[in-house]
């Protein structure tokens, strides 16, 4: 089971997040963080995304345009592990991977300076993300009976890759 060891070892998740960050071009994960509402100037703004438990996520700033000049973590998440890519263009990705089995709730607060596009002074927020971790789903599975009668098995969303009932 060498794969339920890799996802399950803290040392492995925190390399995905750093491999997320080295990749020039690496996909925005869009089921992490939803649409970023508009930025809150000198205050803080609010936004939620979810993971899967043990899946690393990824999200980037400066997408629609505008032009990330800092961006800095001022408060690490307690259950998981946080990176921010260097500058891409006028972008910059913010990276999250969960402590290994953890599921709940989790929260991760970065200071950003952007130019945002058609503007020439830059905004200053710090971004809140509120971090739900899920429990894993797998899919159900399709049993086929001795007499060809089909039926499918539940979705036990408490099953996790890394919990001993695989």
């Amino acid at each position: 089971m060498a794969i339920k060891e890799d996802i399950c070892n803290p040392t492995v998740a925190a390399l995905a997040t750093a491999l997320l960050l080295l990749a020039q071009s690496a996909p925005v994960s869009a089921a992490c963080v939803g649409r970023i509402p508009p930025f809150v100037p000198d205050g803080t703004t609010y936004t939620a995304g979810s993971t899967p438990v043990g899946q690393p996520c990824q999200f980037g700033l400066g997408l629609l345009g505008g032009n990330v000049q800092v961006l800095r973590i001022t408060v690490r998440p307690l259950h998981g592990v946080l990176g921010l890519s260097a500058q891409e263009e006028n972008r910059r990705y913010i990276a999250y991977a969960p402590t290994a089995g953890y599921v709940g709730p989790d929260r991760f607060e970065v200071f950003l300076q952007v130019v945002q596009r058609g503007r020439t002074v830059p905004t200053m927020t710090r971004i809140r993300v509120d971090m739900t971790i899920t429990p894993w789903r797998r899919e159900p599975v399709a049993l086929t009976s001795a007499g060809g009668v089909s039926e499918t098995a539940p979705n036990h969303a408490q099953e996790s890759p890394c919990s001993d009932g695989l």
